[in-house]
């Protein structure tokens, strides 16, 4: 049952991911900025050809190429997270389906849309917003888990 749920999140993230950006894309014009809280959180359209912060701005296929692989590891691993592991597998779900949301971007158009613009950070998107949090539901429980396994004298 679990399984199935994870699995309706994933999908319901890469729904939301691309339903929103779809929305962006239509309603704004690129570089257009819409104040939700004015100089704190605006609505801004931007297009980013590259990674994390427009890192390698020109590398579309090194990063598609990359994302399918990881991927495909995930999902190997996945399937190896023990069930009792909920934070762990919540966050590999949310990994996988932020992932996805920005490779299905890349895929489409060559660059990532980006529109979640709070003043002092750069500009995401909800794939990158759910890929930081999975990593740290993913990295809470591992700590966790390991500093048990410290204090019980395990491994």
């Amino acid at each position: 049952m679990i399984f199935l749920a994870l699995i309706l999140l994933g999908l319901f993230i890469v729904f939301s991911d691309q339903l929103s950006k779809q929305l962006v894309e239509k309603y704004l014009y690129l570089g257009q900025s819409i104040p939700v809280v004015p100089e704190i959180f605006h609505i801004t359209l931007l297009r980013n050809p590259g990674a994390l912060f427009g890192f390698m701005p020109g590398g579309r296929w090194i990063f598609i190429i990359v994302t399918l692989v990881s991927l495909a590891i995930m999902a190997l691993l996945m399937i190896e997270i023990p069930r009792d592991k909920l934070y762990m597998r919540l966050g590999m779900t949310l990994i996988i389906g932020g992932a996805l949301g920005n490779l299905i971007d890349r895929i489409r158009f060559g660059y990532v849309i980006d529109f979640i613009d709070f003043r002092f950070w750069p500009v995401f998107n909800i794939a990158d917003t759910v890929l930081c949090l999975g990593a740290v539901f993913f990295l809470f429980e591992y700590i966790t888990s390991s500093l048990k396994n410290d204090q019980s004298g395990g491994l």
